[in-house]
C-alpha cells in the first residue's frame, strides 16, 4: 500500500507546476485589492489556465527572472488566477475575453487601466514584458 502512495504521489508530482517563481502573489483578489488601497500600487491580475503554453512560457521565464519579478513586486500588487480551478472576481470578469494569458492592469478601485496578452516579442526579448508593464503605471 505504501509504494502505491508512494507512486501515485510521484506521478501526480510530475503533473504539478509551479507558477510563483519570485513573484510576491496576493492570495487572491480581494486580498490584491485591500493591499493596493492601503499601498496606491496598482493591481497586477495574471489570468491563466492550467494548460495553456504561453501562461506557463510567463511563469517559467519571466516570474522566475529577477529584474522581471523585482519589477512586479516594486510597482504592483500581483494576483494570479488560474481561471480553470478558480472563480475570476466579478470586478475581473468584465475584463477577461476567454483567452489566456490576459495580463490586467487595474487601479485600486476595480478600474482597467491597460490589459495585454502574451506577444511573441516575449519570446525574442523577455524584458519587452517590463515594457508593457509599464503603461500601466501612471
Amino acid at each position: 500500500m505504501k509504494k502505491l502512495m508512494l507512486v501515485v504521489m510521484l506521478v501526480v508530482s510530475g503533473f504539478a507546476f509551479d507558477w510563483s517563481g519570485k513573484v510576491s502573489w496576493a492570495m487572491n483578489y480581494e486580498s490584491a485589492k485591500k493591499l493596493s488601497i492601503r499601498t496606491h500600487k496598482p493591481i497586477f491580475v495574471d489570468l491563466a489556465l492550467s494548460h495553456c503554453p504561453p501562461c506557463k512560457y510567463i511563469s517559467k521565464n519571466m516570474y522566475t527572472d529577477d529584474k522581471i519579478a523585482n519589477f512586479i513586486n516594486d510597482n504592483f500588487i500581483p494576483v494570479l488566477i488560474i481561471v480553470d480551478e478558480e472563480k475570476v472576481p466579478t470586478e475581473v470578469k468584465q475584463f477577461f475575453s476567454g483567452y489566456t494569458p490576459s495580463l490586467i492592469i487595474m487601479d485600486p478601485k476595480g478600474v482597467q487601466i491597460t490589459q495585454f496578452s502574451f506577444d511573441g516579442a516575449f519570446l525574442k526579448n523577455k524584458y519587452k514584458f517590463i515594457d508593457y508593464l509599464k503603461k500601466g503605471l501612471k
